[in-house]
């Protein structure tokens, strides 16, 4: 695995070695405050009218509880359907499950040359509205005149439509893996690309925590030429892929487990009469505390995150971040030279990744130990994450996710 790697660094382009002007920018984002677009998916199915064009043949025989049934995380995924304005969604009575998936995919896939020269159409569109005087606005149209650009340039089986578009022959840098699955669906769908999987931890615990799933996606990324490196700390990632440079970074879910060790010295003057958690009160006071410590801890993997996207990417090169939204209320302003661009509905992705075997990583835990899946259905819902220190719990609901997109000027 070492001598792959080499060889890949020996590909890449060396010049990221030489010193780089930062930028910092210290305006904040307020991502809360933003709406999510509609996925790139979803886009084109307005474009080429194919949900009403799905409605009209195939839903005569969905029941009333399939259709009030939205979003509710099982098989029966209801998606938006969308009347002639695409700024405003109207819900729909479309069951989203694989068949329907399938479809739609099928749809876009016959039609990619007419769907092309509709895109011409939206591309146009959008440049009559590059001089809107809100900044956010014009990056945002910036984006999807590319992601349409992507289709007008691509064949279909070269790209990977979700809630954005990956292309083939790129290099693209996966952060903070764990269970491989995402890096392993893009080297499998886009066999052109040079995808890295990385994870924070050593490759026996990932193998002891997911078990036969983390050796299925292993095999399958370095099978269809991908490579995979453990230990890579996000902290020091310009220096351990110091010759390296990316098209894409991406990073799933980054999420921090902060010690008790580390919330007492942090707020130790605050935590001193808090010895006894079994207590309400002093159980309460801790899990303040906790989460205190929890924003402080992603705020700093956020920061070190950019300052190391704004290395390891190429100009003009994409940082994507899915997150819960929660963090959306954390700190985004220390974003160096990366611009904000939009944030999407990664929910309404989710389908299409899953489709393809991709699974969360926090997600994955909860149903691959096979002593709590067999021994206790309750507890085989819940999300779990292990430590050191034993079981963590954490809440994670797919309804509550999106997909950021920051580029690199």
């Amino acid at each position: 695995m070492m001598l792959n790697f080499l060889i890949f660094l020996k590909k890449s382009k060396c010049n990221c070695l030489k010193t780089q002007l930062i930028k910092f920018s210290s305006c904040h984002i307020n991502l809360n405050n933003i709406k999510k677009e509609r996925t790139i998916f979803e886009k084109l199915l307005h474009i080429g009218n194919y949900i009403n064009k799905y409605v009209t043949d195939d839903t005569n025989n969905i029941s009333d509880n399939e259709s009030n049934n939205i979003h509710s995380g099982s098989d029966n995924e209801v998606v938006k359907s969308y009347s002639h304005n695409p700024d405003k969604l109207i819900y729909g009575s479309v069951v989203m499950n694989k068949d329907v998936l399938k479809k739609y995919s099928q749809y876009i896939e016959n039609d990619y040359e007419e769907l092309k020269r509709k895109v011409k159409k939206e591309i146009n569109k959008i440049n009559g509205e590059c001089n809107s005087s809100d900044e956010y606005s014009k990056n945002s149209n910036k984006y999807n005149s590319y992601l349409y650009d992507c289709i007008i340039k691509n064949e279909y089986n070269d790209l990977l439509i979700a809630d954005v578009i990956y292309e083939n022959k790129k290099k693209i840098l996966c952060l903070g893996e764990a269970n491989l699955s995402f890096s392993a669906l893009l080297q499998k769908k886009l066999p052109l690309c040079e995808i890295v999987g990385t994870s924070l931890e050593d490759k026996k615990i990932l193998i002891q925590t997911y078990g036969n799933i983390f050796n299925k996606n292993l095999k399958k990324l370095e099978s269809c030429g991908g490579i995979y490196i453990p230990n890579v700390d996000v902290e020091t990632l310009d220096k351990q892929l110091a010759s390296t440079v990316f098209d894409v970074i991406i990073f799933n879910f980054p999420f921090v487990l902060p010690t008790e060790e580390f919330i007492r010295e942090k707020w130790k003057g605050c935590l001193d009469g808090v010895d006894n958690k079994s207590n309400n009160n002093g159980n309460n006071n801790y899990i303040k505390f906790y989460r205190k410590a929890e924003y402080y801890l992603t705020n700093k993997l956020l920061y070190h995150l950019f300052k190391c996207s704004s290395t390891l990417l190429k100009n003009n090169g994409y940082l994507h971040i899915r997150i819960t939204d929660k963090y959306l209320t954390c700190n985004f302003k220390n974003s160096f030279n990366l611009k904000f661009l939009q944030k999407i509905n990664f929910y309404n992705a989710y389908p299409i990744y899953e489709s393809q075997k991709y699974i969360p990583a926090m997600y994955n835990t909860a149903i691959t130990n096979t002593d709590i899946a067999q021994n206790n259905k309750k507890t085989k819902k819940k999300i779990i994450m292990y430590t050191s220190k034993g079981i963590t719990y954490k809440k994670f609901k797919m309804k509550n996710t999106s997909t950021l997109v920051f580029q690199k000027s």
